[in-house]
């Protein structure tokens, strides 16, 4: 059925996704409890009573596409503006992807330089400059063909949660360093790592280096903040997006005076249109779903915590009391199953440690599948508002389960 589709997930099988509602999805007619909900974007859960009576206005006020200025776009800014008053600028994009791809030309255009800084661990979409992993020794590796061979030679590793060696990295490459971009808390590891970004943050602030943190995952899902905000860092230029976007595409770019100032001032026309960029439905919707999420978000985001909190806490117990080589690393309502009992602070250890158990990990996921829970390759659990504790225990039970006979 997905024979004529070359996207990543619809290669083989006929498991597609037909609907959504709260917590679950539908798959061949069967209700899926859904642990990726649509790769982090839908905090309120499927189909939220907001986003419901947003999509109805909007067809009420008979809102369409203009690939041009909007009052809904200049709204959504608005909203915007309260949560990170820190930015002069927002730019609306149509995905994560397209919001970094920008946010590199911004770089490069107010730097002679060419060589990216990216930190290990860090996912930016489909960018093509950053299509790239690294191997123990932070040397380059491709993740996909087609790419300018030129990409490589202007992009360095430097490792997630580790300043000595990071410094080192950036000490010797400093006078070439166009800009420094990560993920501050990264989905194959997610974790409170503050020292390591109020390093970064000094460093990039001390050589007066850009410094683009991609908040994608974690705009407004942290507290209805940021990681930025709350820890009170200071990069210059920002991407956002999924959570933002209320259940509609979205990415989003921000900038501080100071690279607006760069910009006006040595008349860089940077190119950052599309015909759907900054679009009216998109944004009214996300206007309409990231006011109702502010206004709650008391609520909503203590629950949330309370709920990842008892996910992360029943599951390490049952680890460590079992002494299964395990445990689940948790940063706000981002969690992830990490396949050692080891101590580890970065991807590239993760990697070593869990490469013997790469099949394991592989039959762990058709195992839940198995039991109606939605476990995404990308190996991040996410919850949202309407996830239960009767969810969250039957994901415990199936997972005990699991683990107790081995996946079968």
């Amino acid at each position: 059925m997905s024979k004529h589709i070359m996207n990543e997930g619809y290669i083989g099988g006929d498991d597609f996704i037909t609907s959504g509602k709260g917590s679950n999805i539908i798959i061949n007619k069967k209700k899926i409890l859904d642990l990726s909900l649509c790769a982090g974007s839908l905090i309120l859960g499927h189909n939220s009573k907001i986003y419901r009576d947003s999509v109805r206005e909007v067809l009420k006020l008979n809102i369409s596409n203009f690939a041009a200025k909007n009052l809904h776009a200049a709204n959504l800014s608005k909203t915007l503006k309260k949560i990170f008053p820190q930015y002069s600028k927002f730019i609306f994009c149509n995905s994560g992807t397209e919001a970094v791809i920008k946010s590199l030309r911004v770089a490069r255009a107010i730097s002679k330089k060419k060589l990216i800084i990216s930190v290990s661990g860090s996912w930016h979409g489909s960018t093509g400059e950053l299509l790239f992993t690294n191997d123990n020794k932070y040397r380059n590796i491709e993740l996909s063909e087609g790419l300018d061979k030129n990409y490589s030679k202007n992009l360095k590793f430097i490792p997630y949660n580790n300043i000595e060696n990071s410094k080192k990295i950036l000490d010797k490459n400093r006078k070439k360093i166009m800009c420094i971009i990560i993920e501050p808390i990264q989905g194959c590891l997610p974790m409170n790592t503050k020292k390591y970004l109020k390093f970064l943050s000094d460093y990039a602030n001390k050589n007066n280096i850009t410094l683009i943190f991609d908040e994608i995952i974690t705009g407004i899902r942290f507290n209805c903040s940021s990681v930025q905000n709350i820890f009170k860092l200071n990069p210059s230029i920002s991407t956002f997006g999924k959570c933002l976007g209320g259940g509609f595409p979205m990415g989003i770019i921000a900038l501080k005076k100071n690279i607006v100032n760069k910009l006006n001032k040595n008349k860089k026309n940077v190119f950052f249109g599309g015909t759907f960029s900054g679009n009216s439905i998109n944004t009214y919707v996300g206007n309409k779903v990231t006011k109702f999420i502010i206004k709650n978000k008391k609520n909503i985001f203590e629950k949330l915590n309370e709920k990842a909190m008892y996910l992360q806490t029943q599951l390490n117990d049952f680890f460590i009391r079992f002494n299964y080589q395990a445990r689940c690393y948790r940063f706000s309502s981002i969690l992830r199953i990490v396949f050692t009992d080891k101590d580890i602070k970065n991807r590239t250890q993760r990697d070593f440690l869990e490469k013997k158990n790469r099949s394991a990990i592989d039959k762990f996921r058709k195992f839940l599948f198995k039991n109606k829970i939605y476990h995404s390759k990308n190996g991040i659990i996410f919850l949202a508002t309407t996830t239960s504790y009767k969810d969250i225990n039957y994901l415990i039970k199936i997972i005990q389960k699991g683990f107790k006979n081995k996946f079968h």
